[in-house]
């Protein structure tokens, strides 16, 4: 496929006809990549989510993206570490956005929804050498292949395949890297790491929701999301009467409907 709206945006992009996983891939070629070298393809076909759940799609219905974000050594902040998902799935929203999904938002710490239906998901896994970004996005898919009810598309929110010239892969794709490039430069220029939190918060869909955390280990955690801490994680007020602020880390977020 030719791809010049991508390729002018990252140089080092390598487009698959096909690839099992476009994550493992980068992740196994961490060491020799220059940073911010990008893996892409339309029909990935053994791609992982988060814990290690399947993602499937048919050919050419989306998009799996994988992006390496070189560290160097020993300057890897923990801290700052924890916001590059979070900003991968704000490079994500304001992508759809300017496909015109404008309903788009963020939910934590990053799937990107629309009216509560899933249309991109990411993935981060650390190396040796890098971050590897892993994001997977429903361009073309059609209510009949979408995995389950609650997910959506490019193509079912109304965004056109596009012309010759401008396919819709193409389109999306480059909005993506332009967006996340962006971000990954603020994230590196970040005087501290709480200064990324204005940069998450006005597309996070979570803020305000009330929220149900499943945690594994832990009884499901249901409150009001609040806001963020500094190392990105969310910050809920459980209900029954407590007033202490709940920070967590990592679960899967279901936003509630007020009873």
């Amino acid at each position: 496929m030719e791809l010049p709206l991508s390729r002018a945006v990252a140089p080092d992009l390598e487009w698959r006809a096909s690839s099992p996983s476009t994550n493992s891939e980068l992740v196994r070629r961490a060491a020799e990549l220059p940073d911010l070298a990008v893996l892409a393809t339309d029909d990935q076909t053994a791609g992982r989510g988060r814990l290690d759940r399947v993602w499937s799609a048919a050919p050419g219905a989306s998009l799996a993206i994988s992006v390496v974000v070189r560290l160097d050594p020993g300057a890897a902040d923990p801290q700052r570490l924890g916001w590059l998902p979070l900003l991968a799935g704000v490079a994500m929203t304001r992508a759809v956005r300017e496909l015109g999904v404008a309903g788009a938002g963020l939910k934590w710490p990053n799937d990107v929804l629309v009216d509560g239906r899933k249309i991109s998901g990411v993935l981060t896994e650390l190396t040796a050498h890098g971050v590897v970004i892993g994001a997977g996005l429903n361009t073309r898919m059609t209510e009949e292949q979408l995995p389950v009810p609650t997910a959506t598309s490019l193509a079912i929110e109304g965004v056109a395949d596009g012309e010759a010239d401008a396919p819709l892969a193409d389109r999306a794709l480059a909005a993506y890297l332009r967006a996340l490039r962006d971000l990954v430069a603020r994230w590196r220029e970040a005087p501290t790491a709480g200064a990324l939190r204005p940069l998450v918060e006005p597309v996070l869909d979570t803020l305000g929701a009330a929220v149900r955390v499943d945690q594994p280990g832990l009884a499901p955690l249901r409150g009001v999301a609040e806001g963020l801490d500094d190392d990105g994680r969310l910050l809920v007020r459980p209900g029954g009467g407590s007033s202490a602020l709940v920070a967590v880390s990592a679960g899967d977020v279901t936003h509630l409907r007020y009873e």
